[in-house]
């Protein structure tokens, strides 16, 4: 109780330092996006390495978010917030340093670990020790913040390393995370409540997280290094064994009454799975189409870092815009249909890009792309809202924790996996001529969102007649 009168007593200060730490791990993608092409200088590294360097940040923070959720319950989340965010102003440092794309690698892998972290025990902080209107607010607050994330780091990344301060380039990118994770850390020491969960005695479900890191390296591996090294395509055949065993592993885990990273009974429910397909197509497809459409004005347009960074800002106007819109949307509607409407508003958006790079050619400027962008991030939040609340939806309140865990999951996996693949298309390509790698990676990207809203509308419908008859 006593956790909570001070907590209730410092609120506003205490809600915005969980807010700023939950602003460096997610506009982390979008700096290192409106900076790839003079990374890649840099480092002398090809667009394989760009993707290694934007998947391997993702993966790590997938398969660890729900570790960092544990620890945080078990041993403390203040303690566990702030070890987070010392580690990523630690590993912020070794990006900032990296002379070569091995170190660059190390430095976005442990950016990732610590994000998995910090990231967790800030809604978990929210949760324990707020309630009522200053809980809404703050809860509120998260989530309006979590969209504009895209625009902060689009924009001030853009204006960071286009203006070069103290000559450092895209260095500062980096650099400039520690001293806000230091301004952080010593405030977040007095003011932020220290809680722990009371159920928290139970083991980690350290084979589900082995087990699904390896499912994702087998999957991304390949796909990102196959044109180098055409022998590594082998490891596909590695996938559909290894999930059956992690399968077959989380079955067992739950069984024994722990609490598995991807619990087994969820997906027995339909409902859950359509929200689960129609959540991975939208974090698969969106950091994809980010990462081609920046890379290309960078590297072939000639966009500069601002440029690039200016190219995103109404597509992260209109995210902020979409998620707020999509509740209401979805209680007129239903949230199948809202989740279709969201859908054709970024095929609108992904196709309205392939057009434009193909009407303008080089001279192609970023407020050109504002309506096509704009639509991308309008339909994306539509699309992202929905399908969260279609997974929870048939979910019991029991396995509201576990649900939700597994969703970020999936989520950041996906992020990772759709980078890796729009890359390596964009990459393979290529040599086509920039036009062709824009159009078909794009375009694959336009294909999967397509097919999954008909499959999924198809098989709403399925579903409806059979209830009704």
């Amino acid at each position: 109780m006593l956790g909570q009168n001070k907590t209730q007593q410092l609120s506003m200060f205490g809600i915005l330092l969980l807010v700023m730490g939950q602003v460096l791990p997610q506009i982390d993608f979008s700096i290192v996006n409106v900076a790839l092409d003079v990374i890649g200088s840099t480092l002398k590294t090809d667009e394989t390495g760009l993707v290694l360097i934007v998947s391997l940040y993702g993966v790590s923070f997938a398969a660890l978010i729900t570790t960092g959720g544990r620890l945080g319950d078990k041993y403390g989340r203040k303690r566990m917030f702030l070890i987070g965010i010392i580690g990523f102003s630690l590993a912020s440092v070794i990006c900032g340093l990296a002379t070569d794309i091995i170190i660059m690698l190390i430095g976005r892998v442990l950016q990732g670990f610590f994000a998995a972290l910090l990231l967790p025990q800030i809604l978990a902080t929210i949760h324990s020790t707020l309630t009522g209107a200053r809980h809404r607010y703050a809860v509120s607050l998260y989530t309006s913040i979590a969209g504009l994330s895209v625009v902060i780091g689009q924009v001030v990344g853009g204006w960071l390393v286009s203006a070069n301060l103290f000559d450092l380039g895209w260095r500062i990118a980096f650099f400039i995370n520690v001293p806000i994770c230091i301004v952080i850390f010593l405030l977040g020491y007095f003011i932020i409540p220290e809680t722990k969960s009371n159920a928290a005695k139970q083991n980690m479900d350290i084979g589900g997280i082995v087990l699904f890191i390896l499912c994702l390296s087998l999957l991304m591996i390949p796909i990102s290094l196959g044109k180098r090294w055409p022998e590594l395509w082998w490891l596909l055949l590695g996938v559909l064994p290894c999930a059956i065993l992690l399968w077959r592993v989380e079955k067992s885990y739950e069984l024994t009454g722990r609490k598995a990273v991807l619990p087994p009974s969820l997906f027995k429910i339909p409902m859950v799975i359509n929200g689960f397909i129609s959540e991975m197509i939208v974090t698969f497809t969106y950091p994809g189409y980010l990462f081609v459409t920046a890379l290309c004005l960078q590297s072939e347009i000639g966009f500069t870092p601002f440029e690039s960074g200016n190219t995103f800002i109404v597509l992260g106007i209109m995210f902020f815009i979409g998620s707020l819109l999509s509740r209401p949307l979805s209680q007129q509607i239903g949230d199948h249909k809202s989740y279709a409407i969201g859908g054709a508003l970024t095929l609108i958006g992904f196709l309205g890009t392939i057009a434009l790079f193909h009407s303008y050619h080089y001279e192609l400027r970023f407020y050109h792309l504002w309506i096509a962008t704009g639509s991308v991030g309008l339909g994306n939040s539509i699309m992202l809202t929905s399908a969260y609340r279609l997974t929870l939806s048939q979910v019991a309140k029991c396995y509201a924790s576990e649900a939700s865990s597994a969703l970020v999951t999936v989520q950041q996996g996906c992020c990772a996996l759709g980078t890796t693949f729009a890359g390596t298309i964009y990459s393979l390509v290529l040599a086509l001529g920039y036009l062709n790698a824009i159009t078909i990676s794009i375009g694959i990207l336009s294909l999967i969102v397509l097919l999954v809203c008909i499959a999924i509308y198809i098989k709403t419908r399925g579903d409806l007649t059979q209830c009704l008859g």
